[in-house]
């Protein structure tokens, strides 16, 4: 069986097919990036497949509408490809691109998320979590996950941690596990919140003899990552300070961190994050750092599902420590999500009925 991964560069949607492929090695996996002329292509090609998605286009008509909108390079690696059995793409950019494709090829389209302005109604199968649920103008084509797919799972992550812990040469200890995410229009991580979560840091290392592993974003205001440096990175408690685009010994250290962690506090601005955390088997709190008279985004609709099935539990910087304490003490129960191995349920079974 051959899957063609289509892929717009963003590393939260290359995480999500990611997760999917590698749960079905029976596949052969092409990947390819796809890069558009100009941006204005890309939004009247997603606004041209909205309106026509539905009709049966000419392959001539297609092959010059993907000649028009990529960059030769990309337009050149589509058409190499003779046959494939699924076309597979995350994000709104490369969900036309995916369509024509598979008209092309005559193979089942499937995307993850919902697409915008295309909508998941054109495709074979449409991989929603519970915040787009309500999106789903047809039925017959969704599966319904709870967050979204990613390559992390409860095994592999427990398979690295002893080489992780040999290779860092870490004590035997409690590890929390801090994944710091940036802002959007609903919330945002401030200077203020960083010289409290630096304090807690260093209260709770001291107090319960743990470690403190870190991680920043690309979103991470610099104010906030450069508090953090100052005060956490270096001090004796802190065996792991992850910042983006910087070099590491580690081929992975996100997912070390997730690996070597037995709690992990992941921010409520980043959705991917929270999915990835809640999947990996660890104890997780999500820390939410908006107001809480403002209205708030549909994530947190889910992080309430999440906590109510003790998947996750939230909480704001005021009571951090507290939560903190509880869950290294508490023998509380994990239900990771399972939401990849949903996913590819799902695709098998299209791929039996298609």
């Amino acid at each position: 069986m051959k899957v063609v991964v289509l892929s717009d560069k963003k590393p939260g949607h290359y995480k999500q097919s990611l997760g999917i492929v590698e749960k079905m090695p029976e596949c052969r996996t092409v990947w390819l990036e796809i890069q558009f002329r100009r941006k204005w292509r890309d939004n009247l090609l997603r606004v041209f497949m909205c309106l026509f998605g539905g009709v049966s286009l000419p392959i001539f008509l297609i092959h010059r509408l993907l000649r028009w909108s990529l960059i030769p390079e990309s337009y050149n690696a589509l058409v190499q490809h003779q046959t494939a059995d699924i076309i597979l793409s995350t994000g709104s950019s490369v969900a036309a691109v995916n369509l024509l494709l598979g008209r092309i090829l005559r193979a089942m389209t499937v995307t993850c998320r919902r697409p915008s302005p295309v909508g998941t109604r054109y495709f074979d199968l449409a991989i929603l979590p519970m915040i787009s649920w309500h999106h789903a103008s047809r039925k017959d084509n969704i599966c319904r996950t709870i967050g979204v797919p990613n390559p992390i799972s409860p095994e592999s992550l427990d398979a690295k941690r002893k080489q992780l812990e040999s290779e860092l040469n870490l004590s035997d200890c409690p590890r929390i596990g801090i994944l710091l995410g940036g802002m959007d229009r609903h919330e945002t991580i401030a200077r203020d919140d960083a010289e409290r979560l630096s304090e807690i840091c260093k209260v709770t290392a001291e107090k319960m003899n743990a470690q403190i592993l870190v991680t920043t974003s690309r979103r991470t205001p610099p104010d906030v990552t450069a508090y953090m440096v100052s005060t956490v990175k270096h001090a004796d408690w802190c065996p792991l300070f992850i910042m983006p685009d910087t070099s590491s010994e580690l081929e992975d250290p996100y997912q070390a961190i997730l690996a070597l962690s037995d709690l992990l506090i992941v921010t409520a601005d980043s959705f991917s994050m929270v999915c990835e955390a809640a999947s990996s088997g660890r104890k997780v709190i999500v820390l939410m750092l908006s107001e809480e008279k403002t209205r708030l985004p549909k994530r947190y609709e889910v992080y309430r599902y999440m906590e109510e099935h003790t998947v996750v539990r939230r909480c704001r910087l005021e009571d951090l420590e507290t939560h903190i304490i509880h869950a290294l003490t508490a023998d509380a129960s994990k239900k990771p999500l399972r939401d990849t191995e949903t996913a590819v349920v799902a695709i098998r079974q299209l791929l039996r009925c298609g």
